[in-house]
């Protein structure tokens, strides 16, 4: 026990002597102003860093706009192109059908006429003949009309598809605005697909007899009346589609500067009702 207060004693001098070794040392104050120098030079070299952070970080952003901007560019070109190839090929494959229908057409009213020679009434040969002409050429203006709505919409659907890639570069989420460019752009391919089909067609009166000649040729307008009807309602629905595309689009915020509005659509692209 003695052993071990001992020790303990010896250990207390040791400490205290220690201590009082170190606080006999002097301490050498620092100076204020020093102190404000050091300050000083800290935040400076703060401020530089983050001057330098921010140069980085705005030359990437930079670097990463411009390689969006040039991929957009890009993608608007491919989609430029894409756009006016299916058009020509539309146009071209309807000139084709319209060259093949001319002759059919031709051909078609020389059985006509000798359908007519059981017809007495030479005003009224006459008649059917030249309703046979205004029928099919009935036919082929307001499948120009048609065409020409789809061509204006289909404008317009580019636009749009302009301005979502612009948002989509902007940060925003334009994935139902795809799915709804995606629906119009269906819609104007099954039109134009329906306008092929019409192309084709030649109205011509099956001749009975003298007693049913109005009958006869009034079935032809019918018809052609119905199939236009039918053209007319699938052009109706791209017109749909394409609005629909333009109002989700203006649903994306910061977009309110839409070069193409809803009611420009409508104003720009009405289908007349069918004639007879």
């Amino acid at each position: 026990m003695k052993k071990i207060i001992l020790s303990f004693i010896v250990s207390l001098t040791m400490i205290f002597g220690s201590l009082s070794s170190v606080m006999a040392q002097p301490v050498n104050p620092i100076a204020p102003g020093k102190v404000r120098d050091e300050i000083k030079n800290i935040r400076q070299d703060a401020r530089q860093q983050i001057q330098e952070t921010k140069q980085n970080v705005r030359g990437e952003i930079k670097q990463n706009r411009d390689a969006m901007q040039q991929n957009l560019e890009s993608k608007r070109a491919e989609a430029k192109n894409l756009m006016e190839n299916k058009r020509e090929d539309f146009k071209n494959k309807i000139e084709t059908k319209r060259e093949e229908v001319k002759s059919k057409i031709e051909a078609k009213k020389g059985e006509l006429k000798d359908h007519l020679v059981k017809i007495k009434d030479e005003r009224k040969k006459q008649i059917v003949e030249k309703i046979y002409d205004q029928v099919n050429e009935l036919n082929k203006r307001r499948l120009d009309h048609f065409s020409a709505v789809l061509e204006k919409l289909e404008k317009i659907l580019d636009r749009i598809s302009g301005r979502a890639d612009k948002a989509e570069v902007n940060g925003h989420d334009i994935s139902a605005v795809k799915t709804a460019i995606t629906e119009a752009t269906n819609a104007i391919a099954a039109s134009r697909t329906a306008i092929q089909n019409q192309t084709g067609k030649i109205y011509a009166p099956t001749i009975s007899s003298e007693s049913a000649l109005k009958a006869d040729v009034g079935e032809i307008r019918k018809t052609l009346h119905s199939d236009l009807t039918v053209i007319q309602e699938t052009v109706k629905t791209s017109q749909e589609a394409v609005k629909k595309a333009a109002t989700t689009l203006a649903q994306i915020p910061k977009v309110d500067e839409l070069e193409v509005a809803t009611s420009t659509i409508s104003e720009t692209t009405t289908t007349q009702p069918v004639q007879q």
